[in-house]
């Protein structure tokens, strides 16, 4: 069996490449490993493959039809380790668990390249792994299932050894890769970024920071599918291992009294109505102040994981106020950053930061936010996903409710009073609220309960099936009457989120509207 080592792997225009047909040369000849490298032929139909050319001790094999070239160089036995049985060769291992230190270290070296960066090198690797997988051409699956979910090729050491010039010949996106390798010239700012990647490794294993690359088995599984995703994350903790009922929480900085409460209600309620003792609820938020540091410290009380994603470096904490909540999610959660351990907090740091918040969770939940602000591009980085996105309803005349409001109102968020529109929404395991959980303090009157308005049979059997804060305004409004919502708030028993979900569900449900003035008019 002749031994061969890929050198590299590219794309050219049109494989014009002198074979010679009578080359005894074989796939079996090529399909091997070396060292602990997996090596993967990038053939889209076998059984059309030309014979391998030798020239000058060099080997060339063309893929006819898909433009696709292999170079090879022989070498010794001793410099590959050959995966063989006595019926010949066995399929290789293509399932990455994870890249060497290395290879991971060469990778964001090039990434860091100016003009180079995550969204680049997924789609240069992309690209190369568009060609079908030779080997489940020629031999078949096993089964099915291993069929319908490939093990992910292993390209990034291929791409890390090509040249510029091979990847530019591969689309746009290995132009601009190619571009960035032609200009650093002499290599100086690749060999920098080399040194900074080695020492960094250095500086996290002095500080317990973990380095989980895009194939590590740890890393988040929801943010791997985003095509922006980061290429690697520093941690520090015990990452989940499933992420299916994991909400991210965002807002502002200056977190009302109402905000508080309302969040609080909330976080409480659903923990309480949690139905799946075998999988905790994680909560995801930004580690900042306001919303995020409520968030993170609800989910502690409630007995739920949390994850705080920082936009500085993990050797620190930002803002220092928050060491100690930084230390109680660590018992049992991680922190998450994309950047270096001592890189310190940066504006610009901090949306690229919320990418992650989103990517990471199935849905996103803005608890206050003004109309301009760091949870409203989270919510856009969640819908670009195609998370779902809730927000609270605020009060009108708080500066922290016009970013909820406004999403509300456009249709970019669903509103939510309640865990179970959640559940409701999301297919979570919370159990509904029974009668007695959400009635209202004080003494007063269930639906059942409610005075109805003499002779309005038909009125008296419909209100019985709206809600209870619902049924108690709408009893209380006389029919054609309008009344301002502040008049109506004032007499409500309840609190103020109650109000509003009460308020909305009358209009939707056609018992109320709004006139000229704004004011509400019963209409039946």
């Amino acid at each position: 069996m002749r031994l061969l080592k890929v050198s590299a792997s590219w794309r050219v225009r049109s494989p014009k490449l002198a074979v010679d047909r009578s080359s005894r040369w074989t796939m079996r000849d090529v399909v091997t490993t070396t060292g602990c490298k997996t090596l993967r032929l990038a053939f889209q139909t076998v059984s059309r493959v030309g014979r391998l050319t030798e020239v000058g001790g060099v080997l060339a094999w063309p893929c006819i039809g898909t433009g696709w070239i292999i170079k090879a160089k022989r070498i010794t036995p001793k410099e590959c380790r050959i995966n063989a049985n006595k019926a010949g060769l066995e399929k290789p291992n293509l399932a990455i668990k994870g890249m060497k230190k290395e290879t991971v270290i060469e990778l964001m070296a090039k990434a860091s390249l100016p003009g180079v960066g995550p969204v680049t090198i997924r789609k240069v690797l992309a690209d190369m792994a568009s060609v079908q997988d030779p080997w489940e051409t020629a031999h078949g699956s096993q089964n099915s299932q291993e069929k319908a979910q490939p093990a992910s090729p292993n390209w990034i050491e291929l791409m890390l050894g090509a040249e510029a010039d091979h990847l530019a010949a591969m689309g746009p996106w290995g132009k601009r890769l190619a571009s960035a390798m032609n200009k650093d010239k002499d290599g100086r700012i690749l060999q920098n970024n080399l040194a900074f990647f080695r020492r960094e490794w250095e500086i996290s294993q002095g500080e317990g920071i973990r380095w989980v690359d895009l194939h590590a088995e740890d890393y988040p599984t929801q943010l791997k599918g985003c095509t922006n995703s980061p290429l690697l994350l520093y941690v520090k903790g015990a990452l989940p291992t499933q992420y299916d009922y994991s909400l991210a929480v965002v807002g502002t900085r200056n977190m009302s009294s109402y905000g508080a409460y309302i969040l609080r209600q909330f976080m409480e309620e659903l923990a309480k109505g949690w139905q799946d003792s075998a999988h905790k609820l994680i909560v995801v938020s930004g580690l900042a102040r306001g919303v995020d540091t409520h968030a993170h410290q609800l989910a502690l009380e409630c007995g739920m994981l949390t994850l705080g994603v920082m936009a500085n470096g993990l050797a620190s904490v930002y803002p220092a106020q928050n060491r100690g909540l930084a230390s109680r999610i660590l018992r049992d959660g991680a922190l998450i950053s994309e950047s270096p351990a001592y890189q310190s907090a940066d504006a610009r740091l901090f949306a690229s930061r919320n990418r992650i918040i989103a990517g990471i969770c199935s849905g996103t939940l803005v608890a206050e936010a003004a109309a301009r602000g760091g949870a409203l591009i989270t919510a856009r980085y969640a819908q670009e996903y195609g998370r779902h996105v809730l927000a609270f309803p605020g009060r009108v005349t708080d500066q922290n409710s016009r970013g909820c409001l406004q999403m509300i109102m456009e249709g970019q968020a669903l509103m939510t009073c309640s865990p179970y529109d959640l559940a409701v929404l999301m297919k979570w395991p919370v159990r509904e609220p029974a009668l007695e959980d959400i009635r209202m303090q004080g003494s007063t009157p269930t639906a059942q309960d409610t005075p109805l308005t003499p002779g309005d049979h038909e009125s008296n059997i419909t209100i019985q099936h709206l809600g209870i804060g619902a049924a108690q305004l709408i009893s209380s409004m006389e029919l054609h009457e309008s009344l301002a919502s502040e008049l109506l708030w004032e007499s409500y028993p309840g609190d103020y989120p109650g109000f509003v979900c009460a308020i909305f569900e009358l209009e939707t449900k056609g018992w109320i509207t709004r006139n000229s003035t704004g004011a509400l008019v019963r209409i039946r």
